[in-house]
């Protein structure tokens, strides 16, 4: 029972999820910007990124808009938001395949993802002005929703893994739709 409706929960929050994608997909198409986000890609994404913190030895991770310190260089907002959903897609597809070593990686990465560069936070904050205290408090809470994903992975505790994988996709979307379209690179 918890299974068939963990699936469903997880098909529909992919569905959403891609849907989402797509529709910005459209809306750079539409602004002559490529996109290089194909599903393709976000595997490969995935890949490279667990690679590149398995070769470090250690987590790159933290929100740098938020004031979380993290080793590491700094990167751009948009290959942060890459790699952070081609380890979503890895979890989701990890608990479709009872994968705990690829669920509990993924949660890692997402919670621990690299740090924004000081360049980006200057132009994030130009960008938002007077919203970014707004930002600032998304970004807190999406962060501590994927820290208390982690904790669940580690602990196998998969039907609290489906709840809070939910909570750090709400989380998500509502920051989408709230600051994507001023924050994004890719547009004329």
């Amino acid at each position: 029972m918890v299974r068939s409706l963990a699936s469903l929960l997880l098909a529909s929050l992919l569905l959403a999820a891609n849907a989402c994608e797509r529709a910005a997909d459209r809306a750079d198409d539409e602004h002559g910007a490529a996109d290089s986000t194909a599903p393709d890609s976000m595997t490969a994404g995935a890949a490279t990124a667990a690679g590149e913190r398995e070769a470090d030895g250690k987590a790159t991770g933290g929100h740098a808009a938020a004031g979380h310190t993290a080793a590491g260089e700094g990167q751009a907002l948009l290959p942060i938001m890459q790699r952070l959903g081609s380890e979503m897609t890895a979890l989701t597809h990890a608990l479709m395949t009872d994968d705990y070593e690829t669920v509990t990686r993924s949660a890692a990465a997402i919670a621990e993802h690299a740090p924004i560069s000081a360049e980006e936070l200057e132009r994030l904050h130009a960008a938002l002005g007077p919203d970014r205290a707004r930002f600032e408090a998304a970004d807190e809470s999406v962060h501590v929703a994927s820290v208390r994903l982690h904790d669940a992975a580690r602990a196998r505790q998969l039907d609290v893994v489906v709840q809070r994988l939910g909570g750090v996709q709400r989380g998500c979307v509502s920051c989408h739709v709230q600051f994507r379209a001023r924050l994004r690179t890719n547009r004329d």
